[in-house]
């Protein structure tokens, strides 16, 4: 028995010395890169603008609901210019455009302050506003800021033949 513990103890120094130096000299080779990809594409940017129907009535639910509008009519017309821009780099670049194939509405980065999604913050479009009088008192009154337009801007992925 002790002849074979004693070949089991040195097949598994010598298996565990064999696991050692692969770790150290980095692992296997590195793999070729692959080739380029099947689908081309050219990415563009758009952007468009849109009124804001002022409401009525000045809340940040009634405020909020002119802004979607003016947004929702503001899309096509910043996937036209994406369009628009994707034609002309493909057209320099020798390539044909064909459809899209992604689509991406650009929003501010988190704790970016935009005037686009609430002057107060995401969606709160009236809140407390102070002021100076002449004489330099302060006053604070609730007040309601709409925008006069909202802003869309979308990246647009294009797949080219």
């Amino acid at each position: 028995m002790r002849p074979f513990l004693a070949a089991l103890l040195g097949a598994l120094a010598t298996a565990g010395a064999f696991a050692l130096a692969s770790l150290a000299s980095g692992g296997p080779p590195p793999q070729p890169e692959a080739g380029p990809p099947a689908v081309r594409a050219v990415v563009s940017h758009g952007s468009a603008q849109a009124k804001v129907v002022r409401p009525a009535r000045l809340t940040d639910r009634t405020i909020e609901r002119a802004v979607r509008r003016a947004g929702t009519a503001a899309v096509p017309k910043a996937v036209k210019a994406a369009r628009k821009d994707a034609a002309d780099l493909a057209r320099a670049a020798g390539l044909r455009l064909a459809g899209p194939i992604g689509i991406e509405r650009n929003v501010s980065p988190y704790g970016y302050f935009d005037y686009d999604a609430g002057r107060f913050g995401p969606g709160d479009w009236c809140g407390r506003w102070v002021s100076r009088r002449q004489d330099g008192t302060r006053i604070a009154r609730h007040r309601c800021f709409p925008p006069h337009d909202q802003t869309v801007r979308v990246t647009v992925t294009f797949a080219t033949g």
